[in-house]
C-alpha cells in the first residue's frame, strides 16, 4: 500500500472529506493506518505554586486539528485537551499528563491520553493512546509520539495569588498508528 493510500484513508476516518477520499476503499477494520498529524492550540489556565521552586499549571489546549498529506495539511476537525504540568523553576524540566478528545467535521468523537516531559519554554515530547472513539470512530484505537510545543504567554496575576497563563502553541502526533476495531 501506498503512503499516499495510508493518508487518504486515515482523512476518510478523521475528516470524512468526500473530495479527498473519492475513490479510496473503505477503512478495514483491524487495519492499521499511519499518519502525521498537527493542531494549533490555544491554551488557557491557571499557574499555581507547588513547592519553593516549583510551579503546577492545569489548564486546556483548544483548536484544530489536521492531518498532513502530499498536498499539505488538511483540517480534519477540533481537539480539546486538558493539560497538567508540573515546572521545576530550578533544572527548567517541564512534566505534563493529559487527555485529548477530537471531534471530526460530521460530529464523530475519539479520545485519548497523553503524558511527555521535556523543558519549560520549549515543549514537551512524550506518549499519547487514543483509546476509543463514536460514530465511525467506534472503537478506534492506537498511540503515537506526542510533541508539545508552547509559544507566546500572557501571565497576568489573580487577586489569590495564582497567576493565570494564556499561550498559544503546536501540538504534534508524529507516526500515528490508528486501528479500528
Amino acid at each position: 500500500m501506498t503512503t499516499m493510500t495510508t493518508i487518504r484513508r486515515a482523512l476518510a476516518l478523521f475528516s470524512g472529506v468526500a473530495a479527498l477520499t473519492s475513490g479510496v476503499p473503505a477503512f478495514a477494520q483491524d487495519e492499521v493506518q499511519t499518519f502525521n498529524a498537527f493542531a494549533t492550540v490555544g491554551a488557557n489556565g491557571t499557574i499555581v505554586r507547588a513547592a519553593e521552586k516549583q510551579a503546577m499549571i492545569v489548564g486546556t489546549l483548544a483548536g484544530p486539528f489536521f492531518i498532513e498529506t502530499d498536498e499539505g495539511p488538511q483540517q480534519a476537525g477540533r481537539v480539546t485537551c486538558a493539560v497538567s504540568a508540573r515546572a521545576d523553576q530550578a533544572s527548567l524540566r517541564l512534566t505534563a499528563t493529559g487527555a485529548c478528545s477530537f471531534t471530526a467535521h460530521d460530529g464523530a468523537t475519539a479520545w485519548g491520553e497523553w503524558e511527555c516531559a521535556g523543558y519549560q519554554l520549549v515543549g514537551c515530547r512524550g506518549t499519547f493512546k487514543l483509546a476509543g472513539g463514536t460514530a465511525r470512530l467506534a472503537g478506534a484505537t492506537g498511540e503515537s509520539t506526542l510533541i508539545w510545543r508552547p509559544t507566546a504567554h500572557e501571565l497576568r496575576k489573580q487577586l489569590d495569588g495564582a497567576t493565570l497563563d494564556n499561550a498559544t502553541g503546536i501540538l504534534l502526533w508524529r507516526d500515528f498508528k490508528l486501528t479500528r476495531k
